[in-house]
């Protein structure tokens, strides 16, 4: 196997790629056997594998040390380099539509590429190009700006990540103060990211209505590939959200309340659930990759586990330090078939669940990385994703004493009330993602009063006071980078709990079942659409009210509320 320092990066020949695009393309064309278009096919599909693969590697190089201005850069060249591959990719696979043996290559290989590049067809043109350059530039100007946040707290200059401890503090004052903190480094940002998330918003309008949509929403909804549900099995889920799980967490926040023993629940409290409190590792975090491989070799019964692998060739980032960018992620290089996990730990709870989450994409991605020829089935769309990451959140309870110690039943408890904290907060994302795109000239006052509203539908529990003014006029919603970076993603998260939710109910009763639902979903990979993914993997819709409700009394079973 690589070692990850000796993958080398290398830029595109962008000349070269589209040369031998447009001869394939005109190859696949005129191809009258089964031989000569699979020949065509996989020449071309490790044409775009070794594209994906060096765009991957750029992402992570950066996100590594996001001083180095070399790859800064390369991400610039990227902005234009990968609109300019999207469309020649959809012109090729618009040609697989309409080869002389596409019903013969249909029967062979299924369907869903032929989905795709029907998708494709939709959502990319020449005619567009210019706008997915500028919006590509938008999202990375977005993310450099928030990978190069220094907070000034307690006498130190803190990025994002390393402030997130302070945030939930058992010292109240201490939290209100970062929040404060958060709250003016935003509110210093307000007018560069409202310019900036307003031009995103123009030019992405723009791009819908070059290719005939009205407006972004179907357009992103393509985008999402969403083949199998609509906007409004998106609006019916997000009520039945509403009806079903937000009584539950304003229950929780009154018992939250109760437990710290604060005649008011501040907004500045919400992330501190345990007065004492909330659980955090007791493995440091040079332990990480120690424990998470052990985990990994119980869960599975491999020895040693894929997460050991990964680690021992260093395809593993996991603690956060200055001029490393936020969040976290599983990458996966295709080339190679092996994915990069990368996050932030900071010695919170989260740490644990965002290992454990990226571990189950990187599981998924290996398991399923030889399902098909066609690199755009390795994996699915993204709910079915989050499925594989979340739904490892949960598997993963029996064995959290690994991580927690005597402290493991708590982690359990915090993190099954941040799932249900979570599903109204993705909803109001999607909504005022809808709100925004239905109506694409608001200006941003107006879009910050529209995340007030929905604060108050989704998150009637929250109070502000004069300390906190950013978030108090409705600007919490900047603090989300899908929101700028992927429209109309986050609502997969949600869609996926309510998946994950499932298999963790069944493991109470069944864990080798559960798992083994899991299972097949991981090496189902992305040969078929979400619905049938799940329904194939003995997973029901989530769009089904009747599931949500279950879920919901099963969760709060498990609460004890």
């Amino acid at each position: 196997m690589h070692h990850f320092r000796d993958i080398k990066y290398k830029r595109p020949d962008m000349e070269e790629f589209t040369s031998s695009v447009r001869d394939l393309r005109l190859k696949l064309m005129t191809a009258t056997d089964e031989e000569t278009a699979t020949s065509v096919i996989l020449q071309y599909e490790k044409l775009v594998s070794d594209f994906d693969t060096q765009y991957a590697l750029c992402n992570i190089l950066h996100d590594l040390d996001t001083s180095d201005d070399f790859y800064t850069d390369e991400l610039e060249f990227f902005d234009e380099a990968s609109a300019n591959a999207s469309e020649l990719a959809a012109a090729m696979l618009s040609s697989l539509l309409n080869c002389p043996c596409a019903d013969i290559l249909k029967e062979k290989y299924g369907d869903m590429i032929f989905k795709k590049a029907v998708n494709q067809k939709e959502t990319i043109s020449k005619e567009i190009i210019d706008e997915l350059i500028k919006e590509s530039s938008l999202e990375n100007d977005y993310s450099q700006i928030q990978s190069e946040a220094s907070i000034e707290f307690g006498g130190e200059n803190l990025n994002l990540s390393l402030l997130a401890p302070h945030l939930e503090s058992l010292d109240r004052n201490v939290r209100k103060e970062a929040h404060k903190a958060l709250d003016a480094y935003y509110a210093g940002k307000r007018e560069t990211f409202d310019k900036i998330y307003d031009d995103m918003v123009k030019v992405r309008t723009e791009a819908a209505q070059k290719l005939g949509y009205e407006n972004f929403v179907e357009l992103g909804y393509k985008r999402m590939e969403r083949y199998d549900y609509t906007r409004e099995d998106v609006a019916k889920f997000r009520e039945d959200i509403l009806k079903y799980i937000v009584p539950i967490t304003v229950e929780i926040r009154n018992l939250q309340k109760e437990r710290l023993g604060v005649d008011e629940l501040m907004f500045y409290d919400l992330p501190a659930l345990f007065k004492k409190g909330n659980p955090v590792p007791i493995v440091p975090g040079e332990g990480y990759e120690r424990v998470v491989g052990n985990f990994f070799e119980k869960i599975f019964e491999v020895d040693p586990s894929f997460f050991d692998i990964l680690s021992e060739n260093g395809f593993t980032d996991l603690l956060s330090r200055p001029n490393k960018a936020t969040g976290g992620y599983c990458m996966y290089l295709e080339d190679y078939a092996i994915p990069f996990i990368f996050m932030n730990g900071n010695g919170t709870a989260d740490d644990v669940a965002t290992i454990v989450h990226e571990g189950g994409h990187a599981y998924a991605a290996i398991k399923s990385a030889e399902v098909s020829p066609f690199v755009e089935c390795l994996s699915p769309t993204l709910e079915t994703c989050e499925i594989h990451s979340t739904s490892m959140e949960f598997l993963s309870y029996p064995y959290m004493d690994m991580f927690y110690g005597d402290k493991a039943d708590q982690y359990r408890q915090l993190h099954m009330t941040q799932a249900l904290l979570f599903l109204p907060y993705g909803c109001m994302v999607d909504e005022f993602q809808h709100i925004v795109y239905d109506s694409p000239d608001m200006k941003p006052e107006e879009r910050h009063a529209a995340w007030k509203a929905l604060e108050e539908k989704y998150q009637p529990f929250i109070k502000y006071d004069e300390d906190h003014p950013f978030h108090a006029m409705g600007g919490a919603w900047m603090k989300k980078d899908h929101i700028f970076t992927t429209p109309f993603y986050y609502i997969d998260y949600c869609l996926a709990h309510i998946c994950a939710l499932q298999l963790w109910d069944e493991s109470l009763e069944d864990p080798a079942s559960a798992l083994s639902k899991y299972n097949s979903l991981c090496e189902a990979g992305g040969v078929d659409t979400f619905l049938n993914l799940i329904s194939a993997a003995g997973i029901k819709s989530p769009f089904d009210t009747d599931v949500i409700k279950k879920i919901a009394y099963s969760c709060c079973k498990f609460l004890e509320l």
